[in-house]
């Protein structure tokens, strides 16, 4: 076998549509072929990906300099992506590059299409996909704990803040019974939360934990001025750290998640649903790191 082919054998391995960065997906497929050459470095894949033998996919892959969708051909080409994969590679490199909201949004919910398609023959996976792609569906799951609770779709979409499509409610509703998170009452047609809790693999994490993010954090932003400031608590503050402190704050964040649900949990008689988002992010590049070459 020739070495190029070989070494589309080696990619192949690694599903593209299980990343959402195209950058750790090149990582990955750099470290199986190395791990089956032995002696592979950056330069060398480099140069089999069409780049010529430079540092420059080194550089890619540690999000130095961006991948273009010219670039991007060039790998699709030698690693033979065809079909889904193929679309999705490109799509997810536009997705990264693109700075339009808008434009954002629309390539991430065809990301979102392919994923589906692929996890459509495991139905657990492609509800718990279409549990966290909407910010609503653990809303309504939440509010199934208040006295107020009420399952009619115009009634559950009001309740809402921002309010959604009864259309949306109803099919929120048949989803969360899918899942198991609710149970429909026969005799009253009441529902009742089960206490379950969604937890997800490796298959779609990256996926629906990102979506559901961002439309969290969206949220967020507009409550800054949908929102009263007697009924919303924003709050921001910048710290200069040494890295080697990152863990400890994370551990903290964390252990404030875990207290935050203990109260709730032990007050009991839940009327509202309230989101809390803990955002933890650099603000500034750290000149000091090392990068190396393999």
């Amino acid at each position: 076998m020739s070495h190029s082919k070989l070494i589309v054998a080696f990619a192949s391995r690694v599903p593209v549509r299980r990343f959402l960065d195209y950058r750790e997906y090149l990582q990955a497929v750099f470290e199986v072929i190395k791990q089956e050459m032995g002696r592979y470095s950056y330069l060398d894949f480099s140069d089999d990906l069409g780049f010529s033998k430079t540092n420059v996919i080194h550089l890619i892959i540690k999000g130095k300099r961006p991948l273009t969708g010219k670039a991007a051909v060039k790998v699709v080409d030698f690693l033979q992506l065809h079909g889904n994969e193929k679309k999705y590679f490109e799509d997810l490199v536009a997705y990264q590059n693109s700075r339009d909201s808008i434009v954002r949004e629309k390539l991430f919910q065809g990301l979102l299409e392919i994923k589906a398609k692929e996890v459509r023959a495991e139905e657990g996976l492609l509800s718990q996909l279409e549990f966290f792609s909407e910010w609503f569906h653990s809303a309504i799951y939440e509010l199934s704990f208040t006295a107020s609770f009420s399952a009619d779709p115009k009634q559950l979409a009001s309740a809402l803040n921002p309010r959604i499509r009864p259309e949306q409610a109803r099919k929120s509703l048949e989803l969360l019974v899918r899942l198991g998170l609710l149970v429909k009452q026969d005799v009253t047609g009441h529902y009742l939360p089960t206490q379950k809790r969604l937890s997800t693999g490796d298959e779609i994490a990256s996926m629906a934990i990102t979506r559901y993010h961002q439309k969290m954090i969206e949220l967020g932003k507009e409550s800054i001025t949908a929102v009263q400031s007697s009924s919303r608590d924003v709050s921001s503050i910048s710290i200069a750290i040494p890295l080697e402190l990152l863990p400890e704050l994370k551990k903290e964040i964390s252990l404030f998640r875990k207290k935050l649900l203990e109260i709730a949990e032990k007050a009991g008689n839940p009327e509202v649903v309230y989101q809390t988002n803990i955002q933890l992010f650099p603000l500034s590049r750290n000149k000091g790191a090392k990068s190396c070459d393999s």
